[in-house]
């Protein structure tokens, strides 16, 4: 999270003086807010251009706190809740290593793969070159789902999507597709058989570690640098016509940069 703040701009925000009432702290937060919201926009602009074929759930996976009258504060961060994706991962879980560098948290699959002892401790899942992927790159949710459930990994109380018990995916095969492939007796990784063709799907391999490649802080702060004394400025001119919002929960749509 980066929070922007009223710090080291007094002589542009000397005009905020000259307003009565609550003009002032309302004219801040409006301010505050617009720069929040471009410094939004950069980011995901710069994410567009670093990241490999990032996918819409991690490119609006940025979220603001708005400023408020009585919190002249707004924060910009990565969402931290998990949803319903297939990887079983908040957004910042696979961001975060993006923007500190390091390595990155385990994915639901390799929680699963674990549990069951079919991979190793230290041992990480990327696709091998059987693996069916999506639009973006990633392994499809479809075929790791086929995984896990010829793996018999995806019974959980009330519910059971192990293709031994489920006859859609029994009829088409996976429960006998799936196997852990071994070089002696160590595990590699996940194979998959279907009539004369083999194929690795998963590939085991050591821990991934990411260099920085997102500058979210930087960015963030140079957008504060850039746009905050000229937000001002166009706050100060709104609330002289009468123009500044009333309520400020809704995230406002950016001003031309």
């Amino acid at each position: 999270m980066f929070s922007i703040r009223r710090s080291g701009l007094d002589e542009a925000f000397a005009a905020l003086d000259r307003l009565a009432g609550d003009l002032p702290k309302r004219a801040l937060a409006d301010a505050l807010n617009h720069t929040a919201n471009q410094a939004r926009i950069a980011l995901r602009a710069e994410m567009e251009s670093v990241f490999d074929r990032p996918t819409p759930f991690t490119l609006n996976a940025l979220r603001i706190l708005n400023a408020r009258p009585d919190s002249l504060e707004a924060a910009i961060w990565v969402k931290d809740d998990k949803d319903n994706n297939a990887k079983g991962q908040a957004p910042e879980d696979w961001v975060a290593p993006q923007v500190f560098g390091g390595p990155r948290v385990d994915k639901k699959s390799e929680m699963l793969l674990r549990r069951r002892g079919i991979l190793p401790a230290g041992r990480f899942v990327v696709p091998a070159e059987g693996a069916r992927l999506d639009a973006y790159g990633n392994m499809s949710r479809a075929h790791m789902m086929q995984i896990l459930s010829g793996l018999r990994l995806l019974n959980r109380p009330g519910y059971t999507g192990d293709a031994s018990n489920n006859w859609h995916s029994f009829r088409k095969g996976h429960a006998k597709a799936f196997f852990v492939m071994r070089r002696g007796k160590v595990p590699i990784g996940i194979a998959e058989r279907r009539g004369r063709t083999l194929q690795m799907v998963l590939a085991f391999v050591g821990q991934p570690s990411y260099r920085q490649r997102l500058d979210f802080h930087g960015i963030v702060r140079r957008m504060a640098d850039e746009r905050l004394a000229v937000n001002v400025d166009k706050a100060v001119t709104d609330a002289l016509a009468g123009r500044l919002p009333t309520s400020f929960r809704r995230r406002p749509q950016a001003w031309p940069m």
